[in-house]
């Protein structure tokens, strides 16, 4: 019998181990998410003031959307570029 409450106080131990992987988990993935967000913000701030219309952003985004793909494509390549230049003049 001894050895049976050994077998259960482990197994407890490893599932509150996995209990606690799987949270620290999460909480990664979220503040990974919220960062994207924030990220995703400060552009939108950036390009738009801080006092930007949300209809205008909306319609912006509702645009883009109907854009084949050959212009979606060189829309990345510009923000490319934009980035890449912000990059460089931060060093400057």
């Amino acid at each position: 019998m001894g050895s049976k409450k050994t077998l259960e106080q482990k197994l407890a131990l490893a599932q509150d181990r996995l209990s606690k992987l799987k949270k620290e988990a999460s909480q990664k993935e979220r503040k990974a998410r919220d960062h994207k967000k924030f990220i995703a913000g400060g552009e939108v701030t950036r390009v738009f003031g801080l006092d930007y219309d949300e209809a205008v952003l909306l319609g912006f985004l509702a645009v883009y959307d109907k854009l084949s793909e050959d212009q979606k494509r060189q829309i990345k390549i510009d923000g490319e570029r934009l980035l890449k230049s912000r990059i460089e003049n931060a060093d400057k």
